[in-house]
């Protein structure tokens, strides 16, 4: 809910003040043979005050509607009957509540072949490794301050921050022309993802993927190019989300996945997606 809410208000809902952000960065190009290019890139993001949306903000109360169970569920229903919302069980919204610090690398060499009478080729190379990490968590706002047991940003969202997005990544790519004929390739290593879930029994480690796609492209006379190609060529699909029963690696008990696994197949967090192989065409004219 926007952050002016009267409920947001009565939760210590604040104005929201602009993130602030330091990047530090530094490479260098080496040209190793005639054609061959290095460049290597290092890089560094802090971020200040991080707007993110809080976590589900639950007031319990009993069948009257008076604050009933144990905290922080209790003492948000207070809060929020002494406002007057006796009928909001939940809430959240946006604030300012974390610092942040990306750090990577990338490299990538490129290399320009002319193969004569047969085209010039391109061939192109890249990795990128990076890491985000949360630095700092501010103070909870308002009257939140004083509930005990809450947590405005958990162990979900930190995760999403943290580990929602691959540490590494690999590109390959080759482009060929000659005359009235073009070729190009690229496939793309996604490094291992976390879906996270309520706990450590429902995350998902998303196992790395390599994704293909190819294109083939016809000039047949000038000003025309007729494309044809594909995105995910193999038909590559995320790691299957788990069902029927699992052992949770904690406790060691047996537990049940969420039905929601049987058609909700893939998880989102998927860098690539979930929905397999697109084949298209393509026409273009030039004036």
């Amino acid at each position: 809910m926007p952050n002016a809410n009267p409920v947001a208000l009565a939760l210590g809902s604040t104005p929201l003040k602009a993130e602030t952000s330091v990047s530090l960065s530094g490479g260098g190009v080496i040209t190793v043979l005639p054609r061959l290019t290095l460049t290597i890139d290092w890089y560094r993001i802090d971020i200040d005050d991080r707007i993110i949306l809080t976590d589900n903000i639950a007031a319990t109360r009993d069948a009257a509607g008076n604050p009933s169970g144990s905290d922080p569920g209790r003492t948000v229903a207070q809060i929020l009957n002494n406002a007057g919302f006796t009928a909001i069980s939940a809430a959240r919204y946006f604030f300012n509540g974390i610092d942040t610090r990306t750090q990577g690398v990338d490299v990538t060499a490129n290399w320009r072949v002319d193969l004569g009478g047969l085209g010039q080729l391109g061939l192109l190379a890249a990795y990128n490794r990076n890491k985000t990490r949360i630095t700092g968590r501010n103070d909870l706002p308002g009257a939140l301050n004083q509930v005990p047991g809450i947590v405005l940003f958990g162990r979900l969202e930190s995760l999403r921050i943290e580990r929602g997005q691959p540490r590494d990544k690999i590109n390959l790519g080759a482009d060929w022309d000659w005359r009235f004929l073009g070729v190009t390739v690229r496939s793309n290593r996604y490094g291992e993802v976390l879906s996270p879930g309520a706990d450590e029994f429902n995350d998902v480690l998303l196992e790395p993927r390599w994704i293909t796609d190819v294109e083939l492209r016809v000039t047949p006379v000038e000003r025309i190019e007729l494309a044809f190609g594909a995105n995910n060529i193999f038909d590559v699909y995320p790691t299957v989300n788990p069902v029927g029963q699992g052992r949770d690696p904690v406790t060691g008990a047996t537990r049940n996945y969420s039905v929601n696994n049987y058609f909700l197949p893939f998880s989102s967090f998927s860098p690539f997606g979930f929905n397999g192989r697109f084949v298209y065409a393509r026409a273009s004219v030039r004036f």
